[in-house]
């Protein structure tokens, strides 16, 4: 029972002299002892591949978002339409509020994003991302919500992604609003 030459001592190692016979040894045979600087590199590898799950399991869940569109006209305060924006219309885009959300982002109009998996595809952006705020002011009648003034007429398309933990989910499927009037809208599929 003295020190090895690699600076280790043997361990008790099992081996199997018969397939039928279990036996414990202090053999110090390179091929049956194990070190322990060889106990710590398994265990090591051991405990990254078991934390591996928890990782994947603790990133953001992609939001359902399910969300409704309230269209209006370009309105002075006084309450007259605004003189050359007749053809614009604003829209108003209301999801429920999403659970532990620090914040939200709701990309208009983009075509870069994979509906299968909610991940960017390809380097070009397009459409524009708007950042939103968690309450005050981004709740509409007890909904979260963002109001978008200067929305062109015809196919609106919307997804959202939330922010908990201080990391982004995936981008959420679309929602789809064909603006042609002012009116309450639910999702139109492409």
């Amino acid at each position: 029972t003295g020190e090895l030459i690699d600076g280790s001592f043997p361990l008790p190692t099992l081996f199997f002299d018969q397939p039928h016979q279990l036996q414990a040894s202090h053999s110090v045979e390179p091929r049956a002892s194990l070190t322990i600087k060889t106990m710590i590199s398994y265990t090591g590898r051991l405990l990254s591949l078991l934390l591996v799950p928890l990782i994947t399991v603790a990133a953001v869940d992609r939001p359902n978002f399910k969300a409704t569109a309230r269209v209006k006209q370009h309105f002075h305060r006084t309450g007259e339409l605004i003189d050359g924006e007749q053809h614009l219309l604003k829209v108003i885009v209301k999801w429920d509020a999403i659970s532990a959300a620090e914040g939200y982002e709701l990309c208009h109009n983009c075509n870069h994003i994979s509906e299968e998996t909610g991940e960017e595809n390809g380097d070009v952006v397009d459409g524009k991302i708007y950042p939103i705020e968690v309450g005050g002011a981004n709740m509409c009648g007890g909904q979260a919500c963002h109001v978008m003034p200067g929305a062109p007429q015809g196919h609106n398309k919307f997804h959202l992604r939330v922010m908990k933990d201080g990391e982004w989910s995936a981008w959420s499927n679309y929602q789809n609003f064909n603006v042609q009037e002012p009116g309450n809208f639910d999702h139109e599929e492409l």
